[in-house]
């Protein structure tokens, strides 16, 4: 897809195999939808429903470049928690992040990009030295910004806060291995036992 009309025409043919698909089968209502929210980086080349195995609809898919949390990611949350009574909350980092790159290269060359890469940039650095301890590269800003993400969303939303107080729902932050696409937990907010699944591996 090396221009617009190439890439446009390939996704109406997409559209028109995925058309003829759902008109062969019965489509099925659901009547109670309580899915779980996904909150990723949009550089990620994994889609979410193909990690976690989920079938297509059973995610709330919401993305960012860097998981930069505005107003559009928390009213996105907070429809998912006070509406449809999402039970989980995850955000999710995986390896080798443009965004924790360009924040680390911006953090050791003091020198902040322009534009709107600027506030991707605050938010991971903001991340990065909340640790106590440094951070060698992409990979290990990429845990901690997960965590930071987590206390941004309790801290800048009522709404969530107060499902994750009150049992209804739970935030796991986790990062991906570049290897084997198992899951790492880097922090839990709520009542969530990762030890039930052979998938996360707790740090």
């Amino acid at each position: 897809m090396s221009n617009p009309s190439a890439a446009w025409q390939c996704l109406q043919a997409g559209n028109r195999r995925f058309s003829a698909t759902l008109r062969s089968r019965q489509r099925v209502t659901t009547t109670h939808r309580s899915p779980v929210a996904v909150f990723r980086c949009a550089d990620s080349d994994m889609a979410s429903e193909v990690l976690f195995d989920r079938r297509r609809g059973s995610l709330i898919d919401i993305s960012t470049w860097g998981h930069v949390v505005d107003t559009g990611v928390l009213a996105t949350l907070e429809y998912a928690v006070g509406t449809l009574k999402t039970p989980l909350i995850v955000v999710l980092g995986h390896p080798d992040c443009a965004a924790m790159h360009t924040a680390l290269k911006a953090w050791n060359d003091v020198a902040f990009p322009e534009g709107a890469a600027r506030t991707v940039v605050e938010q991971a650095v903001s991340s990065l030295t909340r640790l106590n301890a440094s951070v060698g590269n992409a990979d290990e800003l990429s845990a901690a910004h997960v965590v930071q993400t987590g206390v941004t969303l309790l801290h800048k939303s009522p709404t969530i806060a107060k499902a994750v107080d009150s049992g209804q729902s739970a935030i796991v932050c986790l990062v991906s291995d570049r290897n084997d696409g198992r899951l790492r937990a880097c922090a839990t907010f709520g009542t969530v036992s990762e030890s039930e699944s052979p998938l996360f591996e707790c740090v």
